[in-house]
């Protein structure tokens, strides 16, 4: 048996082919004990460049949760701005000033 921790989950194991996750709402398995088993893990972080100036960024990012934000302008420096969950596939962040840079979701 292995097990290692990956964000989101308290633990993750793979035994006899069958990998569970367990998280604070309950644990989910997948596979059948014996066979062969494909197991798709659903994104946990989404990159956006935000190449164009401008005080609102709208982010369609797809990993069906609520993610954490971190915005870096161009120059590499961390910048604040408000976060308006919109879905839990999208956020709007809104800026005092227009600028391009990076945002990092988890």
């Amino acid at each position: 048996m292995s097990q290692y921790v990956r964000p989101g989950a308290n633990s993750t194991t793979y035994v006899n082919d069958v990998i569970s996750i367990t998280t604070p709402s309950g644990t989910v398995s997948y596979g059948t004990p014996g066979t062969s088993a494909e197991v798709v893990i659903p994104d946990l972080a989404y990159a956006h460049t935000q190449g164009t100036s401008s005080a609102t960024w709208t982010i369609n990012h797809n990993l069906d949760f609520y993610p954490n934000v971190t915005v870096l302008d161009s120059a590499g420096t961390i910048v604040e701005g408000e976060i308006n969950y919109t879905t839990r596939n999208q956020v709007v962040l809104t800026f005092a000033a227009a600028f391009s840079g990076k945002a990092y979701l988890s």
